[in-house]
């Protein structure tokens, strides 16, 4: 391993593969499938604890400390939930797991959600001038075909590069279409997103029969993307 993790100006972008082939994460948090036993939680009112099941309708109790006060409670995991990271933080839709590598130099964050499609965002920990950020969406899209190819995917087809702001993001992005070993049609879009303070990467795949729901939540989620609070 490097003892400096710090890349310069001429060797980020392989110092970024390295890390992005080599990448050891680990489990930061796990959202719960729908089907998954309830968990009670206790919920605190004015110095009172009362118990409440997640996820359950409404329930009405009496305050034993104030005679003739009932509160009406109910607990919900919201359907989205939020991701920090060293620069930038966003928002992500149930259900999915979170892998991240907690690196303070190209943190990599991994969201593999139940629909079977994955969201990897990573943030540079650099800001990128317009050159750099359109040669990283070029190395980006190269080391995916090669990717693609070499699990025996046919018929990729890259498409041109475009620009778009997602929320207040200035973003460019691409997409590429491919049949995998199993003929399953597939796509993987690739985006640069850059602010005042910040430049995020960000990659997913999905298979084409999926696109209508990955489509909104992919956009959704990187139109939250803004610099850390």
């Amino acid at each position: 391993m490097c003892t400096s993790l710090r890349p310069t100006r001429r060797t980020w972008i392989p110092v970024f593969f390295a890390l992005l082939v080599a990448i050891v994460s680990c489990p930061v948090s796990a959202q719960p499938s729908p089907d998954a036993p309830p968990v009670t939680y206790e919920v605190q009112i004015d110095g009172e604890s009362f118990q409440v099941e997640g996820s359950q309708r409404p329930i009405k109790v009496e305050s034993k400390r104030k005679k003739g006060t009932t509160y009406t409670l109910a607990l919900r995991v919201a359907m989205t939930q939020p991701l920090r990271l060293n620069s930038v933080q966003m928002e992500y839709g149930m259900w999915a797991k979170v892998t991240d590598n907690k690196r303070k130099e190209l943190r990599i964050a991994q969201i593999d959600h139940e629909l079977g499609f994955s969201f990897t965002i990573m943030d540079l920990g650099n800001v990128l001038d317009a050159e750099q950020q359109d040669k990283l969406l070029k190395t980006l899209a190269e080391d995916a075909v090669k990717r693609f190819t070499d699990r025996k995917a046919t018929d990729l087809k890259p498409t041109i590069p475009k620009v778009q702001k997602f929320g207040p993001s200035d973003g460019r992005w691409l997409k590429i279409n491919y049949n995998d070993s199993e003929a399953v049609a597939r796509t993987c879009m690739i985006f640069v997103l850059s602010g005042k303070k910040y430049t995020v990467s960000a990659v997913a795949e999905f298979r084409d029969q999926d696109k209508e729901d990955v489509g909104s939540w992919v956009m959704s989620a990187l139109g939250s993307i803004r610099p850390l609070e």
